[in-house]
């Protein structure tokens, strides 16, 4: 059977997507998000048409989402598709939490959630194609004014920028079809004698005029068209010059964010569970603007979610507070739980996986304790002369040079900070005359035979002197 796309004409949506495909690595994979519908459809024709003269390694993704019955029916068409074009599909079934909807709303929630089953698929140096559009791009616009969005909002959809995936790497979020009409997608459709149901189905939630974007598409737009024919390619430019003003001011918060970082890189890749220091004291001395700026592009340049506006205006009563208070905001979105401290002058910022074992729980605590007792092992020291336990009011530790000094003390000296002391582990030397059923009758100052910290090791051991 001849390859559908073969025939396929010169136009000015394969020449973008000729140019967009170029810029791709030979030796890395191409993602292009299928749902089923004409948009995403026409996208995986085109670069199916534009890798005859430019091969690369294409896979199709499909989520499903689970929210209607009509996602099994989208699922069969992007196997149907795959299928046609020989290429590789992969489906990722899509599972919204309670919590997720309650906080964010059915459509925040399942985008986000689409855009995280989507970014699992991807490693390092790989590419998301999806198959937003002009008329997309314009609607953005305007649901992000009605909002009351600033102007990375009003900004709309970038053509490409950075997809942060935590350890794996780092991806990129690619939209070739940005300055392309739906008007002409629909024109290719009709050439190649493409019908729906068939070659591409309709979404049934895209008629329901409830949600926000719809009632965009099918009331709003069509009466600006009226009177402004050009009005989405209008708008569509407005967003490409506020994109370029976005720029300029993500510049200017990359210069001021390098001279507050303190500890971890801010601009590098930061781990997951990772802690980022700021200087207070820099970051109050900033106009409240720049405060905000700075505050919103450390959570774009690392992939978090940015704050909502009322824990925004949080952070900024935390930087105002004396450098000798305590105090913590948090926000989370479908991905990532974001925890900001105020201590000893810096701003600590800890951000881990929704749904990350709490480091609390009874087998967090566990695992805690094997790790410090394998760590002591490593040191060459007999496990069985020492229990491993969570330390305790006025244990004390004879520190080389120094005398006894009490763990309190050593921890505030270490710039531990209060959060971080329940993962602390204290090694205790026992006798037979001592231990009772795993437990110790009485805690002796000379006991403490070193102190244990995840991401330090035992790094204060006992003299014997």
């Amino acid at each position: 059977m001849a390859h559908p796309c073969r025939e396929m004409l010169e136009s000015p949506a394969l020449s973008v997507v000729r140019h967009a495909l170029a810029q791709t690595a030979a030796d890395r994979t191409v993602w292009i998000a299928l749902s089923g519908g004409l948009d995403s459809v026409m996208l995986v024709r085109l670069v199916a048409k534009a890798a005859d003269g430019c091969p690369r390694r294409i896979r199709l993704v499909h989520v499903h989402h689970g929210l209607q019955a009509a996602n099994d029916i989208f699922e069969q068409l992007a196997r149907r598709v795959a299928s046609r074009l020989g290429l590789p599909l992969s489906v990722c079934h899509l599972v919204l939490s309670t919590a997720a909807l309650k906080a964010r709303g059915l459509e925040a929630a399942a985008r986000e959630g689409r855009l995280t089953a989507l970014a699992d698929c991807l490693r390092d140096g790989d590419s998301l194609w999806l198959a937003q559009h002009r008329d997309d791009q314009a609607e953005t616009l305007l649901l992000n004014a009605l909002r009351g969005s600033g102007g990375r909002g009003l900004a709309a959809m970038p053509h490409e920028r950075t997809l942060m995936l935590g350890s794996r790497g780092v991806a990129r979020l690619v939209r070739p079809l940005l300055d392309i009409s739906r008007c002409e997608l629909v024109g290719l459709a009709r050439e190649q004698g493409m019908s729906v149901a068939y070659d591409w189905c309709e979404d049934p939630s895209n008629a329901d005029q409830h949600f926000d974007r719809n009632y965009l598409r099918h009331v709003v737009v069509p009466k600006l068209e009226e009177r402004w024919p050009q009005s989405s390619a209008s708008l569509s430019r407005s967003a490409l010059q506020l994109q370029e003003e976005q720029q300029l001011l993500d510049e200017l918060a990359a210069e001021l964010l390098a001279d507050l970082q303190e500890g971890v890189s801010a601009e590098g890749a930061c781990a997951e569970g990772e802690v980022l220091r700021l200087s207070l004291a820099r970051m109050a001395a900033l106009s409240e603007a720049r405060q905000r700026l700075v505050l919103r592009h450390l959570c774009q340049v690392h992939g978090w979610p940015v704050p909502p506006r009322g824990r925004l205006m949080s952070l900024q009563q935390l930087i105002a507070t004396p450098p000798t208070s305590v105090g913590e905001v948090r926000w989370t979105n479908a991905r990532y739980v974001v925890v900001v401290r105020v201590w000893r002058g810096q701003l600590w910022w800890q951000v881990n996986g929704v749904g990350v074992e709490d480091d609390e729980d009874a087998g967090a605590i566990c695992a805690l304790d094997v790790q410090a007792y394998l760590a002591w092992q490593t040191l060459g020291r007999d496990p069985e002369a020492v229990l491993i336990t969570p330390r305790q009011p006025g244990d004390m530790l004879r520190v080389p040079g120094r005398g006894r000094r009490d763990l309190k003390r050593l921890l505030q000296e270490a710039d531990i900070p209060p959060w971080q002391r329940h993962l602390l582990r204290v090694a205790r030397q026992v006798t037979d005359s001592e231990q009772c059923e795993g437990r110790i009758k009485e805690v002796g100052e000379e006991q403490v035979e070193g102190l244990w910290h995840p991401s330090c090791g035992w790094w204060l051991l006992a003299s014997n002197v």
